[in-house]
């Protein structure tokens, strides 16, 4: 198919960029759809507007997201919903009596949250920094602030009996400081257990419990920047407990393990590695440790190395990794002195590695086109990603072929789906004939429990694309606005 034409918007608004410079200091240390849609982290960044077809269109699909999963959590999301788009309708007309509306969305998702612990903190981090983004927390701070109290009571107090759930709890520490902080909410990020602990001790000590290194370096490397970025950095690397340390010690041993992991369906060999590795550099970036990089090892250059031997389809979704963490360590002139190459270089190899027909391609197509948005060249994108992208979507949707498989949940395929398209203005493909969201909810097939984990990332890539409706001018929250990492870059 030929490329597709950027929305009249989008052309207006784009320009060349050296990278991640021109961004927001929170989408230059969340940049990837991995940040947005599995975790909620970086939501809501370069903003375009309002757009009243593309808010009619995010209600449309909301709707039928809570009709089909009949959860609490989806009731939640759809009110947030719609309270974000009345409020960014307001803030584009001016006109104020959209404002009780705005209120009565907000006020009934406060009064939906869910009650299952995992999912209640996960609502509360997300209404949390929806409001701040949106100017609206002082209207709710009382009840914002009891309810991310309970939830940071609650979470932790979970006892997750698997690797992976403790990664989980550790990512649900990360939203809710995170969230915390960007509330000012001051009291709760200081506030002393009975033990002396605070919650950003107990998530450190959380990390503690996970060997798998993939986890274990994911979620550490998300939860040192979040202290980072809130101002408790030094926990992380000084007193008896160097978490920092300890952690190079592990990635220092384990690098002679590379082969030793089955593959997961898009995961395999060096990616377990490499993945966590360049968060761990990104998270060295916002603590400011620079002097970790060559502790043991050269680990930028190892970085690099790594990257090198990385299978194309791999390399397609873990270039925005490295870019952004060599980016924010002010290395990347350095090691890639042409970015926009190298992306040209990843894009053709991973056409030449591909029939287009693999479970995972929607996954690769969607970094690659968030990538070319951020790098400015968005009208640059090779048509045959969106070609595969169409195709796979058109596919997959619903069909119970890949249902098993970790990356094969219609929910995910939607969200990165939504995020691809909105990057160009261009919602409007996935109601076309071909793909007929949201009428193609209705007829998803993921068991009851994979529907638990990933429709939720599809209610993150509606709220994301719906606070990108803010007034173009939009920049960062005070939180960000004062980020170590750019007040003393690397250069």
């Amino acid at each position: 198919m030929d490329s597709l034409e950027l929305a009249p918007q989008i052309k207006h608004s784009i320009k060349p960029s050296k990278c991640f410079s021109a961004l927001t200091n929170e989408r230059r240390i969340f940049a990837t759809p991995w940040h947005w849609y599995v975790h909620g982290l970086g939501l809501g960044q370069e903003t375009t507007d309002f757009d009243p077809q593309k808010g009619t269109r995010l209600l449309e699909i909301s709707l039928v997201l809570e009709q089909k999963t009949q959860s609490t959590y989806h009731k939640f999301t759809n009110h947030l919903l719609h309270g974000i788009v009345a409020k960014c309708e307001a803030l584009s007309s001016g006109v104020s009596l959209t404002e009780q509306k705005v209120n009565e969305q907000f006020t009934k998702a406060i009064e939906l949250l869910p009650n299952n612990s995992w999912e209640y903190a996960r609502a509360c981090a997300l209404l949390t920094e929806t409001l701040v983004k949106l100017g609206l927390l002082e209207s709710y701070r009382k009840k914002v602030h009891y309810h991310l109290s309970k939830a940071l009571t609650e979470v932790s107090q979970l006892k997750p009996a698997t690797q992976k759930l403790r990664y989980e709890q550790l990512q649900l520490f990360a939203n809710l400081l995170l969230a915390a902080g960007q509330a000012e909410f001051t009291d709760l990020l200081t506030l002393r257990q009975n033990n002396g602990d605070t919650y950003g001790d107990k998530a450190l000590q959380v990390a503690t419990t996970i060997s798998d290194v993939f986890y274990l370096g994911r979620g550490s490397a998300i939860i040192f920047s979040v202290l980072g970025i809130i101002g408790q950095g030094e926990t992380v690397y000084s007193g008896q407990h160097n978490h920092l340390q300890k952690l190079l010690d592990i990635f220092d041993s384990e690098i002679r393990n590379l082969s030793s992991r089955d593959s997961d369906g898009v995961h395999q060999g060096v990616d377990y590695y490499i993945f966590p590795l360049s968060l761990i550099l990104n998270a060295i970036a916002v603590l400011g440790c620079h002097d970790y990089l060559t502790y043991k090892r050269d680990w930028i250059s190892q970085s690099c190395s790594l990257f090198q031997v990385l299978a194309s389809t791999s390399q397609a979704s873990q270039i925005t990794f490295l870019l952004s963490a060599l980016d924010n360590l002010g290395a990347l002139n350095c090691f890639i002195p042409d970015v926009t190459d190298f992306f040209y270089q990843s894009m053709a190899g991973y056409l030449n590695s591909t029939d287009g027909s693999q479970v995972d391609d929607y996954l690769r197509c969607t970094y690659l086109i968030n990538l070319a948005y951020q790098l400015g060249i968005p009208d640059r994108i090779h048509p045959r990603i969106w070609s595969i992208l169409l195709n796979n979507m058109a596919r997959l949707l619903g069909s119970e072929s890949y249902v098993e498989s970790t990356y094969g949940s219609s929910y995910m395929m939607t969200a990165y789906a939504i995020s691809a398209f909105d990057r160009i203005g261009r919602l409007d493909v996935l109601f076309e004939e071909k793909i007929g969201l949201p009428n193609a909810i209705r007829y998803f097939k993921d068991a009851p429990q994979v529907t638990a984990i990933h429709s939720p990332r599809t209610a993150f890539a509606l709220i994301e694309t719906a606070l990108r409706m803010r007034p173009i001018e939009s920049g960062d929250t005070p939180l960000f606005r004062n980020c170590p990492i750019f007040l003393k870059n690397l250069n």
